[in-house]
């Protein structure tokens, strides 16, 4: 079986207008026992950008979209039972512009149902959702969070950007 347990994770998107996204998770990881956090720990630090290539370049294959990583960061913090592991990658093609609608997806991924866990897509100001998959826990607008068992698969999220004329007819 697994060599360990994801107690939690807490990841962070960042989208904007463009085909890029930023995606940032923090993992903590529990390990059956001392000697195999030290092996993980070797094989991660070693693999850690290959393994992430190598499964973005899988899911482009599965879903037919194209997904490219520019630029992947890792730190680790070894904490007595606890190994936490925070994650950067920062995703092109993730986003796709089609005409003036944004559609952020990445296929009907399953995800992790931990939870203690958190997953949050965080728009720009200016933004108006068409709409959301699958229910979030909480959509405040430019902060959509979905959390513990709300978590079912990677989320699609389609957006637009308001116009000067959206903003009048929402003040009138």
């Amino acid at each position: 079986g697994p060599n360990f347990t994801v107690e939690y994770y807490n990841s962070d998107v960042l989208v904007g207008y463009t085909d890029v996204a930023t995606i940032t998770t923090l993992s903590g990881l529990k390990f059956k026992s001392e000697k195999k956090k030290e092996e993980y720990l070797t094989t991660y630090e070693q693999t850690s950008l290959e393994t992430f290539k190598k499964y973005f370049s899988e899911i482009s294959k599965d879903i037919g979209k194209k997904i490219e990583v520019l630029d992947f960061k890792s730190n680790i913090k070894n904490n007595a039972s606890i190994l936490e592991i925070t994650e950067t990658v920062v995703l092109k093609g993730i986003v796709q512009p089609k005409n003036d609608t944004y559609i952020f997806d990445m296929g009907q991924i399953r995800m992790n149902s931990v939870a203690n866990s958190t997953f949050k897509v965080h728009l720009p100001e200016d933004v108006r959702i068409e709409s959301v998959e699958p229910t979030p826990t909480k959509n405040l607008g430019t902060l959509i969070l979905w959390s513990g068992e709300d978590i079912k698969t990677f989320p699609r999220i389609v957006y637009k950007r308001l116009s000067l004329q959206d903003h009048q007819k929402e003040g009138e």
